[in-house]
């Protein structure tokens, strides 16, 4: 086991942000801009040069560098990383936006971390979804549980699951059905069972995390290894001198 280290997480709501949109795009790579470009409408183009902007400037300052200067490497599925610097990882929903960075890890080692966000919300749908991609088991327990307690249970696993795939950098090319969590509201989060064919290790091998990080928002963090502390930083620290 290894000794406890910490995970910080920093949620916002970009629509707090707005008055920082010029700042943030000035730190953009070419690329990004760009790529925030070619949103159809402004409110997305907005938002993708917010979530971005905020981005660089939590890894400057875990780094102590320039924000701007940073330049990301992206993996065979589009997952970005940081030469050198901390393993990190971003999911949204709209404007709500959840960034994982975790700085104190040795210089050499690879952390593989994901998060995933949600609203939590009714989903008529999700009996179904959970039937086409959920594991057997995760479909056993979802179809056991209360009316009540449907939504959220459903939401609880395509976080984790989401989380999971993020964190191996296969993204959606992994077979959701291949793997299960607990989904069950109430139960610690965990990797319940893993296809050994999908070269991810055990089960065992990975740590979940059930995240709240605002009301009425679900999310997970997941990570290889034990011994990680997922820590919520306020957003004001991100901007305090």
């Amino acid at each position: 086991m290894r000794e406890t280290e910490e995970i910080q997480l920093c949620y916002a709501d970009l629509r707090g942000l707005a008055h920082r949109l010029e700042a943030f795009r000035a730190l953009l790579s070419p690329d990004e801009a760009a790529r925030a470009a070619r949103f159809a409408t402004e409110e997305l183009r907005t938002r993708c040069a917010l979530r971005r902007g905020l981005l660089r400037h939590l890894l400057g300052r875990a780094m102590d560098r320039d924000p701007a200067s940073l330049a990301f490497a992206y993996g065979p599925m589009g997952k970005p990383s940081l030469p050198g610097g901390p393993a990190f990882n971003l999911a949204d929903c709209k404007d709500h936006v959840l960034i994982a960075i975790a700085p104190g890890a040795a210089p050499h080692e690879t952390v593989e971390l994901g998060v995933d966000v949600e609203r939590l919300r009714r989903l008529p749908d999700a009996a179904g979804i959970a039937e086409r991609f959920f594991a057997p088991e995760e479909r056993d327990a979802f179809a056991a549980l209360p009316e009540a307690l449907r939504d959220e249970a459903f939401l609880n696993g395509w976080t984790r699951k989401e989380a999971f795939i993020k964190a191996t950098g296969q993204g959606l090319s992994t077979p959701l059905d291949r793997f299960a969590v607990e989904l069950t509201p109430g139960r610690p989060a965990r990797l319940l069972s893993l296809d050994g064919a999908l070269e991810a290790g055990r089960a065992t091998d990975w740590s979940l995390f059930d995240l709240r990080p605002a009301p009425g928002l679900v999310g997970a963090l997941a990570v290889r290894g034990d011994g990680w502390r997922p820590v919520f930083r306020p957003l004001d620290e991100a901007f305090s001198a």
